[in-house]
């Protein structure tokens, strides 16, 4: 099955996403780049306010300039938590830095992998390079997203034939794509056939940029697509 997620900056967002359909609730600040970590105070109140009803992850920004051990002490209580590895590419010893900061994590918080579809201009590993060491720590997904949101969505960088063998290499390690990426409407039914853990958007659920506030009725819109594509495609399968 393939289940929304959405991105929150506060927890009256989270309240909303919860209402329109969300499966995941993720919570992030926008304004401090694609994987922007919110302050904890933001997680714990989110927490409180979706009370156990769906899963909660938490973006904890870039490995080389925001997460330091103490962010990922105050993730007790998310189910997901993930670290971009943005300027990794230029790190010889990345791998070892980021399997420290993921498992740093608290008990029963999961670590989600990270792979930038723009990694070069990111700077990022490959994903291939990525995908055997979120293995040995046993993350349950790769998230593939975008690092610079002006550059273009995730399509202007990956075809559908790379996202396919992509997923099929992950399944090869245990583990499900999420795929992200300043997706819309038209994006998620495209990509529908790839049958991800979950499609996670920000901006497709807010009034304007992906700064503004998410909106009750785009989730609500969100969510009934992922699931119609989801129907579909189990019905073609029988």
């Amino acid at each position: 099955m393939t289940g929304l997620l959405v991105s929150v900056r506060s927890a009256g967002e989270a309240q909303i996403a919860l209402a329109g359909g969300a499966d995941l609730i993720d919570v992030k600040e926008p304004r401090r780049g694609s994987l922007g970590a919110a302050e904890p105070s933001v997680w714990a109140e989110v927490l409180v306010a979706i009370g156990g009803k769906v899963p909660i992850s938490a973006a904890l920004g870039e490995l080389l300039v925001d997460f330091h051990r103490e962010i990922g002490r105050h993730a007790q209580g998310l189910q997901f938590a993930k670290v971009g590895l943005a300027g990794c590419a230029d790190v010889g010893d990345w791998a070892a830095r980021w399997t420290r900061a993921m498992c740093s994590f608290p008990r029963g918080v999961q670590p989600v992998a990270v792979a930038y579809a723009d990694r070069r201009a990111a700077r990022s590993p490959a994903a291939d390079e990525i995908l055997p060491i979120a293995a040995r720590i046993h993350a349950p997904y790769l998230l593939v997203d975008t690092f610079d949101k002006a550059g273009g969505p995730l399509l202007d960088h990956l075809s559908i034939d790379d996202l396919t063998a992509l997923s099929d290499r992950a399944a090869g390690h245990e583990m499900r794509l999420v795929l992200a990426g300043s997706l819309d409407e038209a994006s998620l039914r495209r990509l529908a056939p790839l049958a991800p853990a979950y499609f996670a958007v920000r901006g497709a659920a807010c009034g304007g940029a992906r700064t503004q506030a998410i909106e009750l009725a785009r989730v609500k819109r969100l969510a009934t697509i992922v699931q119609t594509s989801v129907t579909a495609l189990s019905q073609e399968v029988a």
